[in-house]
């Protein structure tokens, strides 16, 4: 009887684990698919990886051969450009189908439909700045050019071929884990991924923060914190005294009498805005810099630090092309790399892309609005979500003539970012995807520039070089027409709107460029592009330490090679630190405690490199956030939006203005300088670090010891900044922490706490054609629980490289696996 009883509760037990294993609890997924041996994690563990294997598929007109290398990069044959492209979206489906995927739903603001309420928020901001209108309008105009056309639809077929062909069994792991199955891939899809990197790489304007700024502080403090062009050094990426065969095709200015002050007078309206740490380095080099008399090209876009990786290396071969180098997975073609003849990488232009305007309402009811002399309806873009776990949810974002209002009564917690009609460039309609066809084809200077013609947004710099000993660099974007200062950093009356002027543009023929400077080098580190030369206004949020660093070594260098190319991208001098510590020691009273003078002894002896094995770093970098938080403390605590100004001018006024009034702090009776405020940040950073070291109560002394020497270990550069690299869905078991490397984001190393250079590559023409160096922090694989998921992040954080294949044919690829 008892065997019967135990029999039944066993039972009744497998139903009851069954039954949750496969019911979500909380924010704790299902796990019955996840944990299954045959359809589960350990399913996943045991795929193959592709490595020396090749492939043949069959395309929309003929076969293609997809030949994967000792890393896993594919190297894809066919004889047309269809069957390539068929076949490219196959490779990146078959490797990287959750990642496109998941960050698809994300920029649809669709995420409440695999994790649930929780990302409603995040949803309803990624469609009402119109990340999705944005999409649409891409790809009514890349539908319109056959070329595309029949790039994407290509392309996305190749996907929907192997999404077809997947049991639920084979489907990557987060499927299993949330608990959802793959859609079809669309050519929307693809538009909306695109439209997502523009988000990441240009919204962020800080209109209602400046307007703020000016009206608190007043102009001259306004243009002291906030300067067009920092003084004292400027090094820009078209060299100083460039002479410009243009004028200004400029028309509104002669009627638009603006001044910056003109902003003092807007209605005022809780954020405290810091510099993003996105940022990219590229520079190439003629031959008078080489050893070899070749140029050399290198790029290294400073993204977040994600996995799956960001970029997916790949080799498309076909008649009339032969290029490779890194995509974004979801879109065709190879946006940063090589063919046979050229070479290119890209770096954010980090112009001001949006425009900001006040909304005056017709009545309480807000259904209409103040344009010219007269009231205008809004139109309104209803949008659905489908929530996980709950009801739909429908919101009804006012659209105006300029664009939407993205924070109002229904949405947004800070009260001076809402009731404002957000005009935002990556909305214009626009074809990019033919910049990177055309440049993939490229043979000379000419077809580069011939290509950059049809990119619009986000603004980058295009960097080239070519087996002709050529070097050039462009700013290339739809940029907005401004040339009064101030035209477009501030919040300004919609009814005011000139609607031709905002969205007339420069001219594609008079944007930023230069072709062989006598200088040896083009390099852009997201740096002022000009100087005040140029007849436009470039206004943007710039960098002013990597591109200074890249520019002084290679203005005195020779005979150099890819390794030491390899070196500098992986520098970590802190010019930062170079300049300001000096005066911020100079300035220091150090108190006669043992803290107190180790840091600053540790800071004094400093060599300025933040590698990741050191302490100084860490205590410098610490120091400079207290500055700035102590020299701006009239920015915090307010209900009032600000942002900080860049670093490179804080240390500026600290050197030569010590008695700027916002060194005074708020909170006393006294008139506080540079000084004082250094010296409150010193105490604040050994109280920080003494609070650090300190061993817990109530431990034996060997537990002491031990807390004790992991405190130190805490203090290290690699501990404290901790840079992660972050599973896509925040899954701490497929993530990566605390990456030995140093730099930092105004280093050129720029490995931030969670961004940092996703993709290094070289490429050397020393032997007459293109070689290619590269890594980034991941691996071709995105299935965690293969080595292909992670694989390169060692070489990526020693600041290593991989050579990397470009075969000529797929007979010789074939021959180069067999070997292995």
């Amino acid at each position: 009887m008892a065997k019967k009883i135990t029999g039944v509760l066993l039972a009744v037990l497998l139903v009851v684990l069954v039954y949750f294993l496969n019911k979500p609890l909380g924010d704790t997924p299902a796990l019955g698919s996840f944990l299954s041996p045959t359809h589960g994690f350990w399913k996943s563990a045991a795929a193959k990886e592709n490595r020396n294997t090749s492939i043949e598929i069959k395309g929309p007109k003929g076969m293609a051969t997809i030949v994967y290398d000792e890393i896993g990069i594919p190297h894809i044959f066919a004889e047309n450009e269809e069957d390539l492209m068929y076949a490219q979206g196959y490779a990146e489906a078959r490797d990287r189908l959750w990642q496109m995927e998941f960050q698809m739903y994300a920029a649809a603001g669709r995420l409440t439909e695999l994790v649930g309420e929780k990302a409603l928020s995040m949803d309803r901001f990624s469609r009402r700045i119109g990340i999705v209108r944005a999409a649409e309008a891409s790809l009514v105009e890349t539908e319109k050019n056959p070329v595309s056309k029949m790039l994407i639809e290509s392309f996305t077929a190749g996907v929907n071929t192997y999404i077809d062909q997947l049991k639920p069994a084979d489907y990557p792991v987060e499927y299993k884990l949330i608990g959802y199955q793959p859609e079809h891939w669309t050519p929307l899809k693809c538009a909306l991924l695109m439209k997502y990197m523009a988000k990441d790489l240009t919204y962020y304007d800080t209109d209602v923060e400046n307007s703020n700024a000016l009206r608190v502080f007043g102009e001259e403090a306004y243009q002291k914190m906030y300067p067009d062009f920092p003084a004292p050094a400027i090094d820009p990426i078209i060299p100083v005294g460039t002479k410009w065969d243009f004028k200004s095709v400029d028309s509104f200015s002669a009627k638009d009498k603006n001044k910056l002050s003109a902003a003092l007078y807007q209605n005022p309206f809780k954020e405290f805005y810091s510099s993003k740490f996105y940022g990219s380095n590229n520079w190439c080099v003629n031959g008078s810099k080489t050893k070899s008399g070749k140029p050399i090209l290198c790029g290294d876009p400073h993204l977040n630090l994600s996995l799956p990786s960001i970029w997916y290396s790949v080799q498309l071969n076909c008649p009339g092309l032969n290029v490779e180098g890194v995509t974004i997975p979801g879109a065709p073609g190879v946006i940063i790399g090589h063919n046979e003849n050229i070479a290119w990488s890209v770096t954010n232009a980090e112009r001001d892309v949006i425009n900001n305007f006040s909304v005056e309402y017709q009545d309480k009811n807000r259904k209409a609005y103040k344009l010219g002399n007269e009231y205008v309806p809004f139109e309104y873009d209803v949008q659905t979500y489908k929530v996980k776990g709950g009801k739909d949810v429908v919101d009804s974002i006012r659209l105006t003539k300029v664009g939407s209002i993205v924070y109002d009564e229904t949405y947004g917690e800070i009260n001076d970012q809402k009731h404002i009609a957000t005009y935002w460039r990556a909305e214009e309609p626009s074809n990019d995807l033919m910049t990177f066809y055309y440049l993939n084809h490229a043979k000379n200077q000419q077809d580069y520039l011939d290509a950059l013609k049809y990119y619009s947004c986000p603004g980058q710099n295009f960097v080239y070089a070519d087996v002709n000993n050529n070097i050039s660099i462009k700013q290339q974007g739809n940029f907005m027409l401004r040339t009064v200062s101030g035209d477009g950093s501030f919040v300004t009356p919609l009814a005011n709107v000139n609607i031709a002027k905002l969205k007339a543009r420069i001219p594609v023929e008079q944007n930023p460029y230069v072709l062989n400077p006598e200088r040896g080098f083009c390099c852009s580190a997201n740096q002022n592009p000009v100087d005040k030369t140029y007849p436009y206004l470039t206004n943007g949020i710039y960098e002013n330490y990597r591109n200074r660093v890249i520019n002084s070594t290679l203005t005195t260098a020779t005979n150099y090679t890819w390794q030491d190319m390899g070196k500098l991208q992986n520098n970590n001098l802190s010019l930062l630190a170079k300049e300001i510590l000096p005066t911020l020691l100079s300035n220091l009273s150090v108190s006669d405690d043992a803290e107190s003078n180790k840091i600053a002894a540790a800071l004094k002896s400093w060599n300025y490199m933040a590698d990741y094995n050191t302490d100084a770093p860490s205590y410098f970098y610490k120091f400079w956030d207290y500055v700035e938080q102590s020299t701006y403390d009239e920015m915090e605590g307010t209900a009032t939006s600000f942002r900080l100004p860049e670093p490179y001018n804080t240390a500026n006024l600290i050197i030569n203005d010590a008695k700027f009034k916002l060194f005074d702090v708020v909170n006393t009776d006294t008139v506080e300088t540079a000084k004082e405020v250094i010296n409150i940040a010193f105490k604040k950073t050994v109280a920080f670090f003494s609070q650090l070291s300190k061993p817990s109560n109530n431990m034996s002394a060997k537990q002491n010891a031990a807390e004790t020497e992991t405190n130190k270990e805490a203090v290290l550069w690699q501990h404290y900044k901790n840079t992660s690299i972050t599973h896509l869905a925040r899954l701490n078991a497929f993530s990566v922490k605390d990456v030995a490397i140093g730099g930092y984001n105004n280093i050129v190393n720029a490995a931030s706490e969670g961004a940092g250079p996703s993709w290094r590559m070289i490429v050397d023409f020393a032997s007459g054609k293109p070689q290619c160096y590269g890594v980034y922090p991941g691996g071709q694989s995105g299935n965690p629980a293969t080595k292909g998921f992670t694989e390169f992040i060692d070489k990526w954080s020693k600041g290593e490289y991989y050579k990397l294949h470009f075969f000529d044919s797929k007979e010789t690829a074939l021959k180069a696996i067999k070997s292995k």
